[in-house]
Parts: C-alpha cells; sequence; structure tokens
C-alpha cells in the first residue's frame, strides 16, 4: 500500500498539529497557578496568624495559646486559648482542635474573640515510666505543640493555621 502525496502532506500536518498541541498543553500544565487569594502565615512565639485577603475584605485570623512559664511534675496546669478576627469580615464553620480538645466556634464576627481554657496534667516521671518503660522521662522544658484552626470564608473556600506552641519549665 502506498502513500499518495496528499495523504503523506495530511499525516505530518496531523503531526506537526498534535506536536505543537502538546507543546502548548504542556505550557500550561508547567506554567506555575497563581492563587485568586493571597496567604501568609506568620509564626512568632505568642500567636499564629493567617491573613488571607479576597474581593471583599481581609480577613485576619489569629490563633494562640498560653501557659504557666513554670510547673512541677505531676501538676495540672491550665492552657488559655483564643481564637481572634481581626479582619473585616465574618468567618464561618470555625473550628478549634488539639490532642486534647475539639471545639466549634461556629461563626466569628470582625473583632470578635473567643477564648477557652482546658486543665492539663504535666505526667511524673513514675506514671511515663508505667506507659512506656523504666528509661522513659518527662521532657523539661514540658512541650505542648499549637492547636488547629479551621475556617471558612464568605466564598466557600476553608483555611487552616496553628497556633503557637509553649514550653512548660519543670
Amino acid at each position: 500500500m502506498f502513500f499518495t502525496d496528499n495523504k503523506i502532506i495530511a499525516l505530518i500536518v496531523i503531526v506537526i498539529v498534535l506536536v505543537i498541541g502538546g507543546a502548548v498543553a504542556y505550557t500550561f500544565m508547567a506554567s506555575p497557578v497563581k492563587p485568586s487569594n493571597n496567604t501568609s502565615v506568620i509564626n512568632s512565639s505568642s500567636n499564629v496568624t493567617a491573613t488571607t485577603s479576597n474581593k471583599t475584605a481581609i480577613i485576619k485570623i489569629v490563633a494562640s495559646q498560653t501557659g504557666p512559664a513554670n510547673a512541677v511534675q505531676g501538676d495540672n496546669v491550665t492552657i488559655k486559648y483564643s481564637v481572634s478576627n481581626k479582619g473585616g469580615q465574618s468567618v464561618y464553620n470555625v473550628k478549634a482542635t488539639s490532642q486534647d480538645f475539639q471545639t466549634t466556634i461556629g461563626t466569628l464576627k470582625p473583632g470578635e474573640t473567643k477564648n477557652y481554657e482546658y486543665t492539663l496534667h504535666i505526667p511524673t516521671n513514675q506514671e511515663v515510666q508505667e506507659d512506656f518503660g523504666p528509661n522513659a522521662t518527662v521532657s523539661n522544658p514540658f512541650f505542648i505543640g499549637g492547636f488547629g484552626v479551621s475556617y471558612t470564608d464568605s466564598s466557600g473556600s476553608t483555611h487552616n493555621l496553628n497556633a503557637n506552641s509553649i514550653e512548660i519549665k519543670l
């Protein structure tokens, strides 16, 4: 079976179209995607802030936790948690979660802050050894990781941030 000149030309055109189409598709797929929201997370020793801007107003959610500077093994200490909306619009379905608690805040209006407390037991070396073996000890300083916050903005996008961690000297 022999190809006529028209069939060869048509085949070459198809190959060229596929090559160019593949290169264009690769360019679109490989180009970095710029999100419509501008989000930044700022860590500090006192709190963590998530700032998101969209078409209507800036959303600025601040999550922080505090606790005593010092404690003794076996103490029960109070950890204070705070979630604030320092932005210009309400956020919805706000939830705060750690390994010790989960709370649903719901809607957080601009300028509104929700505060919570949780009593945490700092174990003794004996308590830790009962669970993890004779060589286990309580770390000093005692470390408490930051809690997570999730919320939904007015456009329906979900955002997450983590509060600061704290250390308590034993």
